[in-house]
C-alpha cells in the first residue's frame, strides 16, 4: 500500500514513502538550537534557563518542540490546522519519534495528557481541535493516559494568533475551566499539554496556572513549533 499510495514529505514536500524524508529529517537536527529547557525559546548562551524565566517563572515546569515557526515544518503545519489535513497529524508525530528516539523526550512520570482545549464555537468553525488530534497520537505511541475533557474553554472574541503577550494575557482571563468530575486527575498529578504552536507562551502558562490552583504536581508542554520571539 506504501508503494500504491506514496506520501510526501511535510518538510520538502517530494514524494517518498516516509513522513519526513531523511534529508529533512538530517536538517531538522542539524539546525536544532540550544533552547531554554523551560520555555523552549532559543538561546545564544548554553544556559538551561533563559533570562526571561529566570526573572519571570512561568507556571509550566518544561518545555519541548520539533522547530522553530518559519521554519522547515511551517507550511505543512498550516496545512493541517487551516486546511484540514488532519492525515499530517500522525506525520508530526511520525517526525517527533523519530527526532528524540535517542532520547527520552518525557521529563517526569506523566500520569495525564490533555490539549489546549478549543472552545464550543472555535470547535465548531475549525471542524477539530489540532491539538487533541496529536494528544490522540502521542498518548499511543507513548503509552499515556489521555483526557480532552479536564479543563474547558470559553470563546475568545478576536484573533488570539495575531495578538501580542499583553493582549494575550488579558483575554485569557477567565478562560479557562476545570471540570468539577476531573479533579482528581488533577491533584498531585505530572500532567503534559499538547499544542500545535507555541507562540508568547500566555496560553500555556494560563492552564498551568490553573492546573496548580487545583494541586497538580508539574505541568509540561510538547508543542510541534515554538515561534522564536
Amino acid at each position: 500500500m506504501k508503494f500504491l499510495l506514496p506520501t510526501s514529505c511535510i518538510g520538502c514536500k517530494e514524494f517518498q514513502l516516509n513522513s519526513i524524508c531523511d534529508k529533512c529529517l538530517n536538517l531538522l537536527k542539524y539546525k536544532r538550537t540550544h533552547r531554554c529547557q523551560q520555555c523552549a525559546i532559543p538561546c545564544l548562551s548554553k544556559q538551561d534557563i533563559c533570562d526571561s524565566c529566570q526573572s519571570h517563572p512561568p507556571a509550566f515546569n518544561s518545555t519541548l518542540c520539533l522547530d522553530s515557526y518559519g521554519g522547515l515544518l511551517t507550511e505543512s503545519l498550516h496545512d493541517y490546522k487551516y486546511h484540514g489535513k488532519i492525515a499530517l497529524a500522525a506525520c508530526f508525530a511520525d517526525t517527533w519519534q523519530s527526532m528524540f528516539k535517542d532520547t527520552s523526550p518525557i521529563q517526569s512520570p506523566i500520569e495525564w495528557m490533555i490539549p489546549v482545549p478549543l472552545s464550543t464555537h472555535k470547535l465548531h468553525q475549525r471542524g477539530f481541535n489540532q491539538a487533541w488530534e496529536l494528544c490522540k497520537l502521542f498518548s499511543k505511541r507513548y503509552r499515556m493516559n489521555a483526557d480532552p475533557f479536564i479543563l474547558g474553554r470559553n470563546h475568545i472574541e478576536g484573533d488570539q494568533s495575531h495578538a501580542n503577550r499583553e493582549e494575550r494575557l488579558i483575554r485569557l482571563i477567565n478562560t479557562f475551566r476545570v471540570n468539577p468530575k476531573k479533579l482528581d486527575h488533577i491533584n498531585n498529578k505530572n500532567i503534559l499539554i499538547i499544542d500545535d504552536v507555541m507562540t508568547t507562551g500566555a496560553t500555556l502558562n494560563t492552564m498551568a496556572q490553573v492546573l496548580k490552583d487545583f494541586g497538580a504536581q508539574s505541568v509540561h508542554n510538547w508543542v510541534i513549533l515554538r515561534t522564536p520571539l
